[in-house]
């Protein structure tokens, strides 16, 4: 079965020209998420160099609301002070106390003049110079009042008011949430394409490997790469850049900003986020092993409910439902405890993160206390400045652990994708590659040919195999189970090239020199078990030569008898077939198979068992169909039933000692004793 799904898609017409957008992918087994990341960034390079513009934008306008904090705090403070500034014997003691202490002389001749001209009017109402003096000296040197009796904080060469940086700061979220929004719609796009690009490279590479690929990986795991790895790196893409990208930026700008505000609270203040981030990364790498081998257990659990679920007829007929139940039970409740186990040291991140957040909000004010001691006002500026600016660093933060807790996934689904995508098990490509004059087959000669699949190189399955097979002619070769007769089939197929010795076509060709799509478009492939598209009748016939008119499908379908049948169906020719053509018998989806051969009309026809799943009744319709087929091809089966093979012209006998040992037509090889003779006697018992 695994063969036929190389095959099916072997043939497609177009594969030859398929666009790789990957094709500059270094891909290996140990490329991890960030690596992917990166490359699709660079290759995206103008989107993504867009993405970091608006990333630091929103950046700058986070760090600069923490500005903002800061002024619309001390403004506050100073209308506070303002207000208890109508109090003359407070202001006179505040006045005398300033004048006291510039006995070095640090405030100019003419401040000090003001203070005095207003300790000598005791009735005198205090005027803004006075308060600006009280302010700068004692609280921030930023804030000044105005003539008109309101308070205004410096930006730049401006004196911004109280209610124009609240504007301010509205300004900046809106900028902010229309700035990330293009960001992650920038980033998003370059994540789809890298969700196409991903999928295209997997689908490209699983359409070039050899056979011995799919007969060492299950279905399950390469249709879990194609739609759950792609998916799990696209959605790591789409959020995980902006995420960290955001961080580093807001981080650096928010300690710049908070080092501006107070030098020695930033510096504690950043020893304990590198603390914090510290031991959330040792976490992350402690976990790292016991979670990849979480990953890998669960995906071969997944991987044999699949299969169970497949094989539901065997389940079903052996009786085993109740064993296999247990069985799950079993495996699920496995994986649920180590599970558990692996929550418990994941759960430690966000704990720390949240832990942090109130660590470090508490923090900045334990330290303003101890530096600033009664100075409150300056303390509570400091404090909301702080307060802000951690808001801003442990933000994005958040978002950061959900990137840690899934990025060994990612990482997983990374190395999946690279352990496909890697060069490993590839057909090899022809530098040179020849073709077949007028696509035509007309000789076939094994030229001491030996082979040994790869799985197990030491076992010979072919040795020394020379053989002639002319064109219009039929062959078959039969033998018990392991003489290899299919794979002498699955050489001229070109499933393995890995042989010694030479397959010479035409006299003068080694297959191994044409071009396989040349060389796939003059071959006519049924299988024991029919490969039947989930399309309508016409797509699964139209599959093999895609120019086809619907009358010459019509026709195909009439010769293989089974174009009544699909007139009959609800929508003719545009029904839909299921899944592996469920509706259909074995009988009818072999016909269809037939109807596809004669469509496609190639010079040489192999018959791989093709009716040893039927039944008696319906193998004779069957094989009188496939006469029609083969007339005037050259045509090689494998028998399994050695009375379909009556007619054919030479019949090739093997034995488990990897030679053939028998050779000659039907009637001659039933007359004279020998392993031909055993086997048609064993065959016809069981009939």
């Amino acid at each position: 079965m695994k063969d036929n799904f190389f095959i099916r898609y072997q043939n497609d017409e177009h594969l030859a020209e398929f666009k790789d957008l990957t094709e500059n992918t270094n891909f290996n087994k140990s490329k991890g998420f960030f690596s992917i990341w990166f490359f699709y960034w660079k290759k995206h390079s103008v989107k993504s160099a867009l993405v970091i513009f608006f990333i630091l934008l929103v950046s700058l306008l986070s760090v600069f609301n923490i500005f903002i904090a800061r002024q619309l705090t001390s403004l506050l403070v100073a209308e506070t002070m303002m207000n208890s500034f109508n109090n003359h014997q407070m202001m006179t003691e505040i006045v005398a106390g300033i004048i006291e202490q510039n006995i070095s002389g640090q405030l100019p001749p003419e401040i000090i003049k003001i203070l005095e001209d207003f300790l000598s009017s005791p009735s005198s109402t205090v005027s803004p110079e006075v308060i600006n003096i009280i302010i700068h000296s004692y609280y921030f040197d930023y804030v000044s009042v105005g003539s008109d009796g309101i308070a205004r904080a410096h930006f730049l060469f401006l004196e911004v008011k109280k209610i124009e940086w609240i504007w301010m700061l509205l300004s900046c979220i809106f900028l902010i949430v229309i700035f990330m929004y293009v960001a992650y719609v920038l980033c998003g796009s370059i994540s789809e394409d890298a969700n196409t690009d991903l999928k295209n490279k997997l689908v490209k590479s699983l359409l070039y490997k050899n056979i011995e690929f799919y007969n060492s990986n299950s279905q399950s795991s390469i249709s879990e790469a194609i739609v759950k790895d792609c998916k799990n790196i696209a959605e790591q893409l789409k959020v995980a850049p902006i995420i960290i990208v955001f961080i580093i930026f807001s981080t650096v700008g928010s300690i710049a900003m908070l080092t501006y505000i107070d030098v020695v609270i930033s510096m504690l203040m950043l020893a304990l986020i590198l603390i914090t981030l510290l031991v959330a990364l040792i976490v992350v790498l402690v976990i790292a092993k016991p979670m990849k081998k979480s990953i890998v257990e669960r995906s071969e659990h997944d991987s044999s409910i699949t299969e169970k679920i497949s094989l539901i007829r065997l389940v079903k007929s052996s009786g085993n439902w109740e064993s296999e139940v247990k069985e799950n039970n079993i495996e699920t409740e496995k994986n649920n405890k180590t599970n558990k186990k692996l929550n418990l040291a994941i759960s430690v991140i966000p704990g720390i993160i949240i832990g942090a957040m109130g660590c470090l909000t508490l923090s900045s004010m334990v330290f303003g206390v101890f530096i600033f001691g009664d100075n409150t006002q300056k303390l509570i500026t400091v404090f909301s400045s702080f307060t802000a600016g951690i808001f801003v660093m442990v933000t994005p933060i958040f978002q950061l652990n959900t990137i840690l807790q899934s990025i060994n996934v990612t990482n997983k689904s990374s190395q999946n994708i690279g352990d496909i995508v890697s060069n490993e098990n590839k057909i090899k490509k022809i530098k040179y590659p020849k073709f077949l004059t007028k696509n035509v087959i007309e000789k076939i000669e094994f030229n001491d040919v030996s082979f040994a699949y790869p799985s197990r190189p030491d076992e010979q399955v072919i040795k020394n195999l020379s053989i002639v097979l002319e064109k219009g002619k039929s062959y078959a070769f039969v033998g018990p189970s392991g003489s290899g007769k299919s794979t002498v089939t699955r050489l001229l197929m070109r499933f393995y090239e890995d042989y010694s010795g030479k397959i010479i076509i035409n006299n003068k060709l080694e297959v191994r020199d044409i071009s396989l799509k040349n060389w796939m478009d003059n071959i006519g492939y049924v299988d024991q078990e029919p490969q039947i598209l989930s399309a309508t009748v016409f797509e699964n016939l139209r599959y093999v030569k895609k120019d086809a008119t619907d009358e010459e499908i019509i026709e195909a379908c009439k010769k293989a008898k089974i174009h009544n049948l699909i007139e009959n169906m609800e929508n003719g020719y545009e029904t839909f077939l299921k899944e592996r053509g469920k509706q259909l018998s074995g009988g009818q989806q072999q016909r269809l198979v037939i109807a596809r051969m004669f469509l496609k009309n190639p010079s040489l026809i192999i018959l791989d068992e093709a009716t040893s799943a039927l039944d008696n009744l319906v193998e004779k319709e069957i094989s009188l169909e496939l006469e029609k087929l083969i007339e005037g091809k050259t045509t090689i089966a494998i028998a399994h039933r050695l009375s379909t093979i009556k007619n054919y012209d030479k019949i090739f006998v093997l034995d488990t000692n990897k030679k053939i040992v028998q050779e000659g037509t039907f009637n001659q090889l039933i007359k004279v004793p020998g392993l031909f003779k055993e086997l048609y006697e064993v065959g016809k018992e069981k009939e």
